[in-house]
């Protein structure tokens, strides 16, 4: 039930593991905000921090404004801001010298990993409590939401 004390009817049925599935994103969704306040920056901000950071290819502010949902000023103010405060630098492509790559730096990344590291020690932690049979189960589930939102992000 929600704070208010309002009962919210749902307008679909959820399975335990669906609703459970929900309340997992509110709850990293609740430690991204934690997150952003601890490195000072805001939710945009650290949503193109995780995006350059994991990026399979290098981006640059185009790819970047495409993944955020955000024009490409709005793209080049966040960039600006990031590069001014030391989280990100930007570098020639080798091969096109007009195109231009944001790299997160080592300080960044290694900020991140220092705020991030008791919540991954702990998130561990949880799953050596698992037998060997529960982990595949708990891997092939969570492979398997995966895929599915990755279907219905790419859905036109």
């Amino acid at each position: 039930m929600p704070e208010s004390g309002v009962q919210i009817e749902p307008r679909w049925q959820l399975e335990p593991e669906t609703k459970t599935l929900r309340l997992l994103q509110t709850a990293m969704a609740d430690a991204e905000v934690a997150l952003a306040r601890r490195l000072a920056v805001n939710l945009t901000d650290l949503a193109a921090m995780g995006h350059l950071t994991f990026a399979v290819q290098p981006m640059g502010p185009r790819e970047l404004s495409d993944r955020l949902g955000i024009t490409p000023a709005a793209a080049t103010d966040l960039v600006d801001r990031l590069e001014r405060a030391g989280h990100l630098e930007r570098r020639r492509d080798t091969v096109d010298r007009r195109r231009v790559h944001l790299i997160p730096t080592r300080s960044a990344l290694d900020q991140v990993a220092e705020e991030l590291r008791p919540l991954i020690a702990a998130l561990n932690a949880v799953i050596t409590g698992y037998s060997g049979a529960e982990r595949a189960a708990v891997s092939r589930y969570l492979n398997d939401v995966r895929d599915v939102y990755h279907r219905f992000a790419n859905e036109s």
